[in-house]
């Protein structure tokens, strides 16, 4: 049977055997090709959903090579952020605490302080208290002319910029988790939960 797969549709998936650190075997499947291409090509592009341990060590790897290529070594520091948020948003999900708006605010919450109490003494180290964001260093400018100190005029003036910021993202990454079927909510990303997935759906294929 022919089918349509469409962008933002949800499948299991058989990857096959990895090579290196690729993953493999059954797993929960996002297609990510836009639809003229699902349409016309004899591929589809896909992102496979995993853990939340897999989750943190992406956002990990994505800033250390981000100040990789950048030049800033020390700037792979602000991986600690990532790896931390990845893992609050990923095991609420995982213990069904990310299904409802308030676990998206209690979430945004979390994440926004560990960013903050983590990135403040990174960015001290790295910038010497300030970094690229506009916003975030025109609220120390103004929290140290109130007479805060650098340090905690740096921890107060990330706190409101994280909020906006990681709100939108735990949002974002909120709305994904709800277009999961119900038995990929929990982003175990495993084998043994994906094993009778594939079955099922050669079932309604016929």
């Amino acid at each position: 049977m022919n089918r349509t797969y469409l962008r933002g549709d949800m499948y299991y998936a058989d990857l096959g055997r990895g090579i290196g650190s690729e993953q493999e075997g059954y797993r929960p499947v996002l297609i990510l090709q836009n639809n003229t291409g699902n349409k016309y090509s004899p591929t589809v592009i896909v992102a496979a959903i995993m853990g939340p341990w897999v989750g943190a060590i992406s956002g990990a790897l994505y800033n250390i090579i981000s100040a990789l290529i950048g030049g800033n070594i020390l700037g792979s520091l602000f991986a600690i952020c990532n790896i931390g948020s990845g893992l609050i948003v990923g095991f609420m999900a995982r213990r069904k605490k990310f299904h409802t708006i308030p676990h998206v605010l209690v979430a945004t919450v979390l994440v926004a302080l560990w960013n903050a109490i983590v990135g403040s003494p990174i960015a001290m180290v790295v910038y010497g208290g300030v970094d690229g964001n506009t916003g975030t260093n025109l609220m120390i400018a103004g929290l140290q002319a109130f007479g805060q100190d650098l340090m905690g005029a740096a921890f107060l003036a990330r706190i409101p910029v994280n909020l906006l910021d990681k709100g939108i993202a735990c949002f974002i990454a909120w709305i994904i988790l709800r277009k999961l079927p119900e038995n990929m909510r929990s982003l175990s990303g495993g084998k043994k939960a994906a094993s009778a997935e594939p079955e099922k759906q050669a079932e309604e294929a016929k």
